[in-house]
């Protein structure tokens, strides 16, 4: 069977990233678990029920709270493991511990993965909750020390809405030659 391959850039072609693609019901519970655990221990027990319908960040906490309840209903959950590997600016004298992972190599990846995911009219979403549970859920997994847990990706299909999204202009977020000057060079 061909596999396709990634195409993520990376420093020097490191490609740091690795993946544990989960699709086994119990399995997915227990990741959907740990992170309606830890979504709870950062934002309480918040009800779907106490959030408004009639505004965007009740919309989106709606979902979230949705997202964290029901995680486990999607058919795929993919976790985005990265090589650990210490930034440069941090001294030799200041590693101490786990280095982190590579996140300017894996952001990119990710960013592939939800593009090709939107591409194909499949609903995916970039989480991180779960890594508040890291250690548990690595030792569950069998995920080596030397790689972080650093993105959860539920895929699905969506339900609802899916069309096209709406983002900032990139006039309104370019700063030309100093921050504020939203005018461009002539």
């Amino acid at each position: 069977m061909s596999y396709p391959r990634t195409q993520a850039p990376s420093g020097v072609n490191s490609q740091p990233w690795a993946f544990v693609a989960v699709q086994d019901p119990a399995t997915k519970k227990f990741l959907q678990e740990k992170y309606h655990q830890g979504f709870r221990e950062r934002l309480g027990d918040v009800s779907i029920e106490q959030l408004p319908t009639d505004t965007s960040i009740g919309r989106s906490m709606r979902a979230a709270v949705e997202l964290a309840e029901n995680m486990h209903e999607a058919p795929l959950l993919l976790i985005v493991c990265g090589k650990r590997d210490w930034p440069y600016q941090t001294l030799l004298e200041n590693r101490t511990g786990k280095a982190p992972p590579n996140y300017g190599a894996i952001y990119p990846c990710v960013q592939n993965i939800l593009l090709a995911c939107r591409a194909l009219g499949l609903g995916a979403s970039l989480t991180t909750t779960h890594r508040i549970h890291e250690a548990e859920i690595a030792e569950r997994f069998g995920v080596p020390d030397e790689y972080g847990l650093v993105v959860l990706i539920p895929i699905g299909y969506p339900k609802g809405k899916f069309g096209p999204i709406t983002r900032i202009p990139a006039p309104k977020l370019t700063h030309y030659d100093h921050w504020g000057n939203l005018t461009p060079p002539t």
